[in-house]
């Protein structure tokens, strides 16, 4: 009689080291796997031990059986029930459980025995249900090898290497793929999507560590045993083909557990928007404490194939027992529930032998799960197929596999040839519906390779920097203690010939995915080196033409060859602001002052570029007192003075101004040139650090007039030359070209306003007197007609203010005692 066995405990117990060893000792024996991934795994593992001729293996999709064969590697519904062997083997026992697969579980729990040993492997959560089903069974149960401990909550971009992070939506998976690209250099994916063979090649590149990080869904909770430290979640639910539900405490402990493996501890905790795990879960996955399972899902296998009603009927005939319940439809189910509405199906199917084979085509596999309808209608094609003509014929499978055989495309693309290909490499390998099977198995298993590693190609191609992973692959684990670097004429950095970085001004430039902890390790790296290129860096500058150097007037900033090396800062007066170097670690202090003295000079320099006249000017020591009193205001204002504050200027003065291209006006005394593009933005800049205004409105000089808002700061919209008149705020170069002509058309009687005279400023009817006032004019509104008067009404007259002059102050002879000028002199002369 044959004994039977459970090895029960969470994952990294050792469980499937102990199930393989005990196969092996047998004569014969089958292990049956969730996975085809873990089934192909033990495959190779087995085949190095007992060697290929007496190894099979058997999936869904693939076939390997040697007439020798005495051990089988299988997943779980594929399982060759009829063959006697000495063991047989269930691993994850558990998905039972499973509202999809749990028949197919229960069925091999309940039917499936070995000659000698019957051993299941799983969570001990599935206990109370074994000792009901299988009063006989012995239950061994392991602790785990390390400890699983809650870390709590860490940002995407803290995430430390060696982690995988878990998400359930694809769409998830690839935008934090592509966040940990930028961030971190790359990342491998595992979905469950994925074929064996791309799923294996992205496994190899997380484990030879040419990336750190792992993005995957709970495919990655069963059986894939990789060196991951740590496990964060992304989110706490998913679509379970039916509904969004969160997940079970069972599950988080199932994808947890790959977190540490062997005597190593692991650690899992959350990330991103994922909600706060609850304590009460947290104990339970750290202590390996969850509800017992206490429903199974079953379904009948004692099937009645009279006909397709009859077979659908036993399929959904419910259980005697408490413990097994029937679920939902799983995909053959629905593929039978679908074909036994259709005519066609239920007139050909009216013997035992095809009501049989029609059975046998709704379990083809539905690996493109794009919906239940389409594949029955491949399901009843090639039923149709069978009965009509006894086999599939080759013409169709050629060209269904050769529509299928194209390498381009993106990886969604990819993955949905893959589901086909894998569809028909399923019925390949059914001799009796295929004529030479093996050479059309053979035919889809090369496609899928070749689609495997295109696909593998797209994955990392999309989400792995290979340059910048390779370089911290070769920093991190390289034994040399000092990698060569170089640096290029140009500020290329390359260490031991792979490009890094490059400088730029006086700042290091590395690619954005470079993590700062590994900016840091690469800087270290590279120091010396740099700290040697510095002076020729600085030798550069210091010689450069000027026209290297720019100004960024939105951020304040000076450039030279296009990189920023200096921020403007409130200086000591208007034209010559503070400079302060970036970056200036890597820069010793008599280099920050070559460089400072240059950039002073630059400015110095491209101030008297754009207003040559006005520092010409102020250069002249043969200027009159009052010539100096007027250019000093005006250097301190940044070239515009409000003419209302000052008295009258004296012909000479006046004269000597207009020479110097300096506008005296109706409304201020400014530098012609002012509102010349480059010479705008400069002063609108300068004006801006010495008032330190944050983020101010900058008016563009190409426009004449602005309507006011009341947002806008009218002081500083009068410093920056503009005219202030109730709704309208216009150039003062503009205002002042519109008081000269009408002044002068009003210079000798009052004159009838026309709109053309205000021209290029905009007309609005409401604001018209205040503009005219603003520009010193006297507009006279016309008198409302009386009762008695007849005739159109008078038009709006302007003419010119007189402005009375204030009188300049005479000398004063004679000084009273308490006068402060008197005080002074009798100071001055005491002091001698």
């Amino acid at each position: 009689m044959t004994q039977i066995k459970a090895i029960l405990g969470p994952t990294n117990t050792g469980k499937t080291y102990t199930a393989l060893e005990r196969l092996l000792a047998y004569p014969s024996g089958i292990i049956g796997f969730p996975l085809r991934l873990l089934a192909k795994e033990n495959y190779d593992r087995m085949v190095k031990i007992k060697g290929k001729k007496n190894v099979g293996l058997i999936t869904g999709e693939e076939k390997i059986v040697p007439p020798q064969a005495k051990w089988f590697s299988c997943t779980v519904e594929a399982m060759p029930v009829h063959i006697p062997v000495d063991i047989v083997i269930i691993d994850e026992i558990q998905l039972c459980s499973d509202p999809d697969r749990g028949h197919i579980f229960t069925h091999r729990l309940l039917h499936c025995r070995g000659t000698y040993e019957t051993i299941f492997l799983g969570a001990d959560t599935i206990i109370p249900i074994l000792k009901k089903l299988v009063p006989s069974i012995e239950i061994q149960t392991r602790p785990r090898l390390s400890s699983l401990v809650y870390n709590g909550f860490t940002k995407l971009t803290k995430l430390p290497p060696r982690c995988a992070i878990v998400a359930f939506s694809a769409h998830e998976v690839y935008a934090i793929a592509e966040l940990v690209k930028r961030q971190k250099g790359g990342c491998a994916i595992i979905m469950g999507r994925l074929s064996p063979r791309t799923r294996n090649a992205q496994m190899e590149l997380y484990q030879n560590k040419e990336v750190d990080y792992l993005i995957a869904t709970d495919a990655i909770g069963m059986g894939l045993n990789m060196d991951v430290n740590h496990i964060a979640f992304v989110n706490l639910s998913k679509y379970d083909g039916r509904q969004m539900r969160n997940l079970y405490p069972s599950e988080i402990a199932q994808i947890a557990g790959r977190a540490g493996r062997g005597s190593r501890d692991g650690t899992f905790g959350i990330t991103a928007n994922c909600p706060i795990i609850s304590d009460k879960i947290v104990n339970a996955i750290e202590n390996h404490a969850f509800d017992p399972i206490k429903q199974i899902y079953w379904r009948n296998h004692d099937l009645d194939f009279q006909n397709p009603l009859t077979l659908f009927s036993t399929l959904t005939t419910p259980s005697l027992f408490p413990q097994l319940i029937t679920g939902q439809y799983s995909s053959d189910l629905k593929n039978l529930s679908y074909l036994i509405q259709d005519h066609e199906v239920r007139s050909i199917c009216t013997s035992q032998f095809k009501t049989e084979l029609l059975w046998e085509c709704c379990q083809i596999p539905d690996f493109k799960k794009i919906g239940s309808e389409y594949h029955a209608r491949i399901c009843k094609q090639i039923f149709l197929f069978l009965i009509k003509q006894g086999h599939i014929p080759e013409n169709w499978i050629d060209q269904q596999i050769q529509q299928l055989n194209h390498l381009q495309g993106d990886i969604d693309t990819l993955m949905q040839r893959l589901a086909s290909i894998r569809i028909y490499s399923f019925l390949t390998t059914k001799n009796n519906w295929v004529e030479s099977s093996s050479y059309w198995h053979a035919q889809t298993k090369e496609i899928e390779e070749k689609l495997s590693d295109a696909l593998h190609d797209s994955l990392v191609s999309k989400f792995v920097n290979q340059r910048v992973t390779n370089l911290i692959h070769h920093l991190s684990y390289s034994k040399q203690i000092n990698a060569f670097t170089s640096i290029t004429n140009e500020g290329n950095i390359s260490i031991d010939g792979e490009f890094i970085g490059k400088i730029r001004g006086f700042c290091f430039q590395l690619p954005d995915s470079i993590q700062k902890e590994e900016r840091s390790f690469i800087l270290k790296k590279i120091n010396k080196s740099i700290e040697k290129f510095i002076p020729q860096q600085v030798n550069r500058l210091i010689h450069d033409n000027n026209k290297e150097f720019t100004i960024d007037h939105d951020k304040k900033i000076i450039s030279w060859q296009k990189s920023p090396i200096a921020q403007l800062k409130k200086g000591k007066d208007f034209f010559h602001p503070d400079i302060c170097l970036l970056n200036k670690d890597l820069i010793q202090q008599v280099f920050q002052n070559l460089i400072l003295r240059r950039l002073k000079e630059f400015l110095e320099n491209y101030n008297r570029r754009l207003f040559p006249n006005f520092f010409n000017a102020l250069d002249n020591d043969n200027n009159t007192s009052e010539l100096r009193g007027i250019l000093h205001q005006l250097y301190e204002n940044g070239g515009i003075l409000w003419t209302e504050q000052y008295f009258s200027l004296s012909k000479d003065t006046i004269k000597q101004l207009k020479h110097y291209k300096i506008h005296y006006g109706n409304h201020a005394i400014y530098i012609e040139n002012l509102f010349k593009e480059k010479q705008y933005y400069l002063r609108h800049t300068l004006l801006t650090l010495n008032e330190q205004i944050a983020n101010p409105v900058l008016l563009s000089p190409k426009q004449v007039a602005y309507l006011t808002s009341s947002t806008m700061n009218k002081n500083l919209v009068a410093k920056m030359g503009w005219l202030v008149a109730n709704k309208q705020i216009i150039r003062l170069d503009i205002a002042e070209k519109l008081t000269f002509k009408l002044k002068k058309a009003s210079k000798k009687h009052p004159v009838c306003f026309h709109k053309k005279w205000i021209a290029p400023v905009p007309y609005y009817n409401d604001n018209i007197i205040p503009l005219l006032k603003s520009l010193k004019l006297q507009p006279k509104k016309p008198e409302k007609l009386t009762y008695e008067k007849f005739g159109p009404p008078a038009p709006l007259l302007i003419k010119k203010i007189k402005i009375k002059k204030q009188r300049k102050i005479k000398h004063m002879t004679h000084l009273t005692q308490d006068n402060p000028f008197n005080i002074l002199k009798n100071f001055l002369l005491n002091r001698t």
